[in-house]
Order: C-alpha cells, then structure tokens, then sequence
C-alpha cells in the first residue's frame, strides 16, 4: 500500500501520547545554548566530576568474526542518530576558534544505562548526565572516536543529515591529508589509528533489513494502549498503536538553497508497515514545528510492526513498553471479546511510557548487536 500524505481531519478518533516527540523537542530547546560555548560544544561539562567513563573492555568491532554484529550496531546507531543525533562539525569558512568534529547523542534520564552500554559496546565518547534536566548526553569528540562512529554509520544513513556525515567526513579527510608529515607524536598517533573515509550513499535496502527503524524508533517512536469507551454502545475499546513521527525538512540548504525533505524516508516506513503518512503542525514554547507521523492501527500493520521489532529489539526502556504493548497485542488477536483482556491492558498501562516507574535492563544482556 502506497504512502500518501494527508492531513488528520479523516484519521480514526484515537487519543496519542505525545510525550516522546515534546521531550525530544523540549531537550533541543534547552540545550541549544550549550552548543558552542567558548566556540566548542558542551566544553563546560568537560571537568564534570559526575561524568561516566566506560570501564568495560569494548568488543572487537573491527574483526573479521564480528562483521555481522558490526552491521547491526552500525545501522542501530545510524537510526538512533539520525533521531536524536547531533553531528557538530566546525565551518571551514568560520573565524570562530576551530574545534574537531563531535558527536552527540540525547537519551532520556531513565536510558542512562542503554547510554553506558553504547559508550562501552564501542569505547568513544563519554557519558554525561545533566540533573535537573531530564536528558543524557553520550559525547564523543576525541577524533579516533569520531571515526570510529563514522566508520561503524557509514552506508546506513537513510535521511537528509546525511549531509552532516559528509562535513565529517570532509573534515577527517582533511586532517589526514594536512598532517601526513607531522612531527608531533600526538597526532602521528592519531593518524596512525585512522585513515580516508569515502562517503557511502544512501541506505536504500528495504526497511526490514537492518537495525535502523530499531534505533530510529528508540529516538522517534512510540507504542500507545489506548482505552475507550464507546458512546453508543455500553461497551469498551483497546486500541493498540505504533507511531513514528519526524521533522519535515532538513536545517540547513542545499547547493540549491532547497531545504532538503524527510518525506522519503517516512513514506518508506508507511510502505512496509502499509499505512499512510500524515502532516502534522504544532507549537510548543512559541515556535512553530512540521512533522511528518506514521502509525500503524490496524492488525496487519501491527504485525507487520511485531515481526519487525522481534528481529530487531530495541534497546531503550521503550523495549520494555514494546513487551507489554505486544502481550496486549497477542491477546487482542486471540480473543474476540474485549472483556478478556481489558483487565490486562488496564494494568499494563499502570507502569507504561510516561507512568513507567521499574525499569530492568535484562535485555541488553547478549544483546543481538555484539552476535
């Protein structure tokens, strides 16, 4: 079933948590004076004596009997990125002190864990927590760890900030070509750990190939159980949903002065789940944001939705939403009377996305990243 935009006025009456995507636009708000600062990003924080550093001996990413797990993790990273990523690459044209290019992932207060697992999984970056605010900051910006991301990402970008990745690129490239003769021992050092990148294209492989809507779904997805009662009937609903929602355009311009469109991406997400994709308006804090929304109501999107997410689990606190919402799920489609199993999602929706309050971590225990 083709994708097509739409607007929300014919969409069936369901009620949507929204959380995820006002708290991922709420922490770009907050944070977006930290970009920057004394020229580099989040250098303040630098001398945290809160900050997490990895302990764990990280997995041979680059071993030949790993390459299976290293495209996993490559395009679970890429998803998470192209979510909830930042690439912060300094402009060559700037007279601005000069920085090396950096990395920066947002999570939720409560994946801090997934956020260590991450770090120590590939041993770059540091892991910063910000009290009060709600958010973790994964970091890297040491250029061996850059390009150990880059490398690991490459190829499985499926969105506009692709455009990001190239700069990077570029930037490696450049500090490659520029230091070759160099006499400093430092940064013999680092060249001899890193070498030219060529920037693949497009993922354009099917989106049940890889880890990427995993990851992306852990940044911009959600699963809502949703109880109503029907007016004309005296009788009771459970709605169940899966929701993907994404900016419309990409920030910055292309070599054309376009602003490049993110409808490519969630028109082939809509695609495999067989729905349709939908504009979105909304204001928060006085700005203005466009998105585009996929969601997936109906029994064959939603096993389309679980025979993905059994292949590639996520990784974030959501997997636990997903373990409820699919239980609730199973039941639904094995019992025609919604009395049998209103009591279950009931109580499942006691301890869900924003009223989650136990959290276990089980499921990054041999993760399917590191097979």
């Amino acid at each position: 079933m083709p994708a097509m935009v739409g607007g929300f006025g014919n969409t069936p009456s369901i009620i949507i948590s929204i959380i995820p995507i006002k708290f991922i636009m709420s922490i770009f708000l907050k944070i977006s004076n930290l970009f920057f600062v004394d020229n580099l990003p989040y250098s303040k924080d630098r001398d945290n004596p809160e900050l997490f550093e990895g302990t764990v001996k990280n997995i041979n990413l680059m071993s030949n009997s790993n390459k299976n797990g290293e495209k996993k993790l490559g395009a679970y990273l890429a998803g998470l990125i192209e979510g909830v990523g930042t690439f912060a690459v300094h402009d060559l044209n700037s007279t601005a002190k000069k920085y090396t290019p950096q990395i920066i992932i947002v999570f939720k207060k409560a994946d801090l864990p997934l956020a260590k697992y991450l770090q120590k999984l590939t041993n770059c970056g540091k892991i910063y927590p910000k009290p009060g605010r709600g958010y973790i900051l994964w970091q890297i910006q040491d250029i061996v760890g850059v390009f150990t991301i880059i490398t690991l990402i490459n190829g499985y970008m499926r969105t506009p900030k692709i455009e990001a990745l190239g700069r990077a690129i570029d930037w490696i490239n450049k500090y490659i070509q520029n230091n070759q003769n160099s006499n400093q021992v430092t940064v013999r050092n680092i060249i001899s750990k890193i070498s030219p990148i060529e920037l693949k294209p497009l993922d354009e492989s099917p989106i049940s190939s890889n880890s990427w809507l995993s990851g992306f779904t852990d940044s911009d997805g959600n699963f809502s159980i949703n109880i109503h009662k029907r007016s004309n009937k005296n009788s009771t609903r459970v709605q169940l949903s899966f929701r993907v929602e994404i900016r419309q355009t990409y920030h910055r311009f292309n070599s054309d002065m376009l602003k490049l469109s993110y409808f490519s991406i969630i028109s082939k997400i809509g695609d495999y789940l067989g729905v349709n994709v939908y504009r979105r308006t909304r204001t928060l804090k006085e700005k203005e944001f466009y998105s585009f929304t996929v969601m997936a109501v109906s029994k064959s999107s939603l096993i389309k939705t679980t025979e993905y997410f059994n292949q590639f689990p996520l990784l974030s606190s959501k997997y636990l939403d997903y373990v409820k919402w699919s239980s609730i799920l199973e039941l639904q489609n094995s019992n025609s009377v919604t009395a049998s199993y209103l009591d279950a999602a009931i109580l499942a929706r006691k301890d869900f996305n924003n009223t989650r309050t136990t959290y276990t971590w089980d499921h990054l225990k041999n993760c399917y990243l590191e097979k």
